[in-house]
């Protein structure tokens, strides 16, 4: 099974804070497709991939992208969902951050499925997007009451699945696993 060792997951968490500052991304992230539309590209709902893949992203232009989501999944899943996306941008088309990359994109469709490294990559990007290590933090610490922490609330701020916020507080070393 692929993984994403500490040194990638250091080396992700550090590029999405570069792309939140570049962006002037402000957390929580309320309208994930207002971030895409800022960033250049545009999200489409795509019935079709509720049978295989909930979201799929591809190079749509010179300096734009597009990225299909499916309508048949909870809103903090899309949120997700659209979040991952955006880490196959950056981490493998290259978007913004190595122009050789970007250019040898074509009509490849990076799809969210499967377990591979660079499903993980992407996952971890999501989380680190959406969850930012500092803001996922002082938030852990407004709902932690002894030795219990309300990831519900965690989950509720940033606009994800309880499971999104368990996994990203357990990668972040605060929770247990």
């Amino acid at each position: 099974m692929a993984a994403v060792d500490y040194e990638m997951r250091r080396l992700i968490d550090d590029l999405t804070q570069d792309v939140i500052k570049a962006y002037n991304i402000t957390t929580p992230i309320t309208d994930i497709e207002g971030v895409v539309r800022k960033i250049g590209g545009v999200v489409k709902l795509d019935q079709s991939l509720g049978t295989y893949s909930d979201g799929s992203i591809r190079k749509s232009g010179v300096n734009s992208f597009e990225i299909s989501v499916s309508p048949l999944q909870p809103e903090t899943r899309k949120n997700f969902t659209i979040a991952h996306e955006l880490g196959h941008l950056f981490l493998h088309m290259g978007y913004q951050i190595d122009a050789e990359l970007w250019n040898q994109q074509d009509e490849r469709v990076y799809f969210r499925e499967g377990n591979s490294n660079m499903e993980y990559e992407a996952n971890e990007f999501a989380a680190a997007l959406l969850m930012p290590e500092e803001k996922y933090r002082e938030i852990m610490d407004l709902h932690t009451e002894g030795d219990l922490v309300d990831t519900g609330e965690i989950a509720k701020y940033f606009h994800v699945s309880v499971n999104a916020a368990a996994n990203r507080g357990k990668w972040l070393g605060y929770l247990s696993w």
